[in-house]
């Protein structure tokens, strides 16, 4: 049984107004098995609002950006060393394809990171027995 009186740490039972008839007694006796508990903080920060996707939701894709100030390559850090080794099996591959790259970074069009990916591929590739 909840301790009643001067050392409660418990409210006592209030119930809210605007109801419907009926549903203040049964408010009643919900608090009276479970009181509420004794407010110690009287100022309660709520959390701000969520913005943007939820949880578990993609959201819109043309929705505006959650972070307005922040460059989109933020997070990203093309300057680092060339990355992994790369396995024997890929290395012999990507000769194959490496000129089909280098034409496509050398197209006017092409970004500097399309570019910086070029110049980082050709660095895996391992140097052709002739050249020793």
């Amino acid at each position: 049984m909840p301790r009643k009186g001067k050392g409660s740490k418990t409210q006592p039972v209030q119930t809210a107004t605007g109801q419907t008839y009926g549903e203040a007694g049964v408010q009643e006796q919900a608090q009276e098995i479970v009181p509420l508990p004794q407010v110690i903080d009287a100022e309660i920060v709520e959390p701000a609002p969520r913005t943007g996707a939820q949880p578990g939701v993609m959201g819109s894709p043309f929705r505006q950006t959650e972070f307005p100030n922040e460059s989109v390559m933020t997070g990203a850090n093309y300057s680092q060393a060339a990355g992994p080794p790369l396995s024997a099996g890929r290395a012999q591959q990507l000769p194959r394809f490496l000129h089909i790259m280098g034409a496509l970074a050398n197209n006017p069009y092409a970004d500097d990171g399309m570019k910086e990916i070029v110049r980082r591929m050709e660095q895996f590739v391992p140097p052709s027995p002739r050249a020793r």
